[in-house]
Formats: C-alpha cells, sequence, structure tokens
C-alpha cells in the first residue's frame, strides 16, 4: 500500500469514528481534526490546522488543569478526563477527554493525540431525573399539602367557620390546583414532545414577517412594563420550517425576557443570513444569568437559582424545535447585563448537516 493511499485509509476511519479525534504536535499546535472535532466545535479542519489548541478548544481547565500540559510533565496517559468545552456557537457542551503522547519510529516524542467524546446527553439526563425528583418532591408536593390541609380544615370546622374566611381557604385551595394542573400541563407537553421527536411540517417561512406578528401580539405585554420589543434585519430570504414551531420558540423567548427585565427594558430582536443558514438574536438588557446556571439552561426541569419561577421546560422545548430543524441554539449573559439567545435555522433542513461554519 502506498503512502498515499495508506494517508488516505487514515483520513477515512478516523472520520469515521464517531468521536472527535484531535492531533498536535510537541508545542501544541493542531496537526489533524476529524469530522466529529468539525462538527463538535464548528470549525473546519482548514481553519485550525497549525493554530494553538487553546484558540480553538476552550474549555473551562485550559489554563489550570490542562490534560495535554499535565501528560507532556508528567508522561502519563489521560483518560475518563471530564470538562467542559465552549464552541464556536457559545455552546457549553460537556465532554470527557482522553489524551497520550505520540512517539515517531525512533521512540521520539513528536505530539499528542486526543479523544473528545461529546457527553451532553448523558450528563443532561442525570440532571434532568435529578431536576425532576425535586419538582416532585417540593414544586408539587407543597401545593397539594396546602390542598389536603385547607380540606380537612374546612372538613372538620365548615358548620362555624366565618364566611369571609371560608371564602379565603376556597381561594388558596383554587391557587394550589392551577399550581399543579400548569405543571402536569408544562411535563405533559415535554412528554409529548420526547415522544413524538417534534414532527415538522416544513414550508416557506417569511421569518421577518412571523416575528413582526409575534411582535404585535408581545407587546402589550411588554408595554405594561414600559417594554419595547423592536426587530432590525435587512433583506432575507425564506426559509424552509415549521412556522408554528419556530413562534414557539419565539413566543417562549419573548415571554421569559418579558418576564424578567426590569422596567422600562428593551428587546432587540435582529435577522442575519449567510448562504445556508439565518441567525437571529433576541437581546434583552434584563438582569442576566448567574454563571452557574448558563451551561444548564436548556435543561428540562431546570430552575434558575435567580428565580423560583418555572420549570426550564420553556426553553427545553425552544432547544428541542432549533435541534429538530437541524439548527443550533446557545446563549451568551452576565449577570446584571442581559442575556443574548443565538438562534441559527438552516434555511432548509436537507442542508443542515452542510451548514456554514
Amino acid at each position: 500500500m502506498s503512502n498515499q493511499v495508506s494517508s488516505r485509509f487514515c483520513h477515512l476511519i478516523l472520520d469515521n469514528i464517531p468521536v472527535a479525534v484531535v492531533t498536535r504536535d510537541a508545542d501544541f499546535n493542531i496537526t489533524s481534526f476529524n469530522n466529529p472535532a468539525e462538527d463538535l466545535t464548528g470549525y473546519s479542519a482548514s481553519e485550525v490546522i497549525g493554530k494553538p489548541c487553546s484558540e480553538i478548544l476552550h474549555s473551562k481547565r485550559c489554563k489550570s488543569e490542562s490534560p495535554l500540559k499535565t501528560l507532556k510533565e508528567v508522561g502519563v496517559p489521560t483518560s475518563g478526563f471530564e470538562t467542559e468545552l465552549i464552541n464556536r456557537y457559545d455552546e457549553h457542551i460537556p465532554v470527557r477527554l482522553s489524551a497520550t503522547a505520540i512517539a515517531n519510529d525512533d521512540g521520539v516524542f513528536i505530539g499528542f493525540l486526543e479523544i473528545i467524546e461529546d457527553i451532553s446527553r448523558e450528563k443532561s439526563l442525570e440532571r434532568e431525573k435529578n431536576n425532576f425528583q425535586y419538582m416532585l418532591a417540593h414544586d408539587m408536593k407543597s401545593p397539594l399539602v396546602a390542598i389536603l390541609g385547607l380540606t380537612k380544615r374546612i372538613q372538620e370546622h365548615h358548620e362555624d367557620m366565618p364566611a369571609d374566611k371560608l371564602d379565603i381557604y376556597c381561594k388558596n385551595i383554587k391557587n394550589s390546583g392551577e399550581q399543579l394542573e400548569s405543571l402536569v400541563l408544562e411535563f405533559l407537553e415535554f412528554s409529548r414532545q420526547a415522544t413524538d421527536k417534534i414532527k415538522l411540517n416544513l414550508a416557506e417561512v417569511d421569518l421577518p414577517e412571523l416575528l413582526k406578528q409575534l411582535i404585535l401580539r408581545c407587546q402589550p405585554q411588554a408595554s405594561e412594563k414600559g417594554i419595547t420589543i423592536r426587530l432590525e434585519h435587512d433583506a432575507v430570504s425564506p426559509i424552509i420550517a415549521d412556522s408554528k414551531q419556530l413562534q414557539r420558540v419565539f413566543e417562549n423567548l419573548f415571554s421569559n425576557a418579558i418576564k424578567f427585565i426590569h422596567q422600562n427594558g428593551e428587546i432587540v430582536t435582529t435577522i442575519k443570513e449567510n448562504d445556508r443558514q439565518v441567525v437571529v438574536q433576541v437581546k434583552d438588557n434584563g438582569p442576566g444569568i448567574v454563571d452557574d446556571d448558563l451551561p444548564y439552561i436548556f435543561d428540562a426541569f431546570h430552575q434558575s437559582k435567580s428565580s423560583s419561577t418555572g420549570h426550564g421546560l420553556g426553553l427545553a422545548a425552544v432547544k428541542a424545535i432549533v435541534l429538530a430543524h437541524g439548527g443550533r441554539v446557545a446563549v451568551k449573559s452576565n449577570s446584571g447585563q442581559g442575556t443574548t439567545f443565538i438562534i441559527r435555522i438552516p434555511k432548509n433542513k436537507l442542508d443542515a448537516k452542510h451548514e456554514d461554519r
């Protein structure tokens, strides 16, 4: 087998391995980058070859606990090292790293081989399970306790209970029942999405017009808090998508922004496009999202530490719908400095795998 054929065969194998494989030289510059690595990071191989890995693989442990630097200093391969990678699209992706040194035929150290496994689904399921258990233990238990307790009091004392007190008890029972109903409906909707895997009715969609109509519907609610919603865009071509599902995406984002934003705030929505995709940003000047919440904001049943309302199902639905379209969703935020949600949608779902990087 010639060297050229052998090289092509090696590339073919690497590109079909279902995990990201990256090689670097002794100075940590990238020397090869397979297809799963491109998908994971959002960068093409041609963009990254020869560049320092720190410019491409943004990890929380790059500076303090880099497995490659440890490998170079100690000489012991690293396996099962978990960290978080922030890719080109500002998505926070939990990954598991394994790294080993590469030597030439003479045994001289020449670089590193690193395998990067996306474990976001695994971690998300763990968190969703824990969040759901918390929801059952706290969010559902509290209204149930209130309903049972107040019902028992009415049953035991209704004959001599003043009418105004009975009315208060009944109102509290009704409010607690509505809390439970809302929670059950949210959960059923989430379960339906998970089971059906979101069926799309694809058709031509005028995205600027869709957003204009949504803003008209949301503006009265926003105006009650003195909030303005603006749409900015140049000419944008129609896309092939499910208009009803996209409405749900942006209704959720507008509703969240209105709920958390300060009085007299602003929500600015921008639309840009390239050859294959449209990018929609929904930016507000609200209180922002705390760092501890940011990586988990799209998890089902995740409840923000900065808010006691909601159960994370709205943003979980946003992500599920965008992914069903072959797109990407990310969030940028700093506590006290507002939040920006970035939605990338292919102009045609069939082109999703060939999305521009």
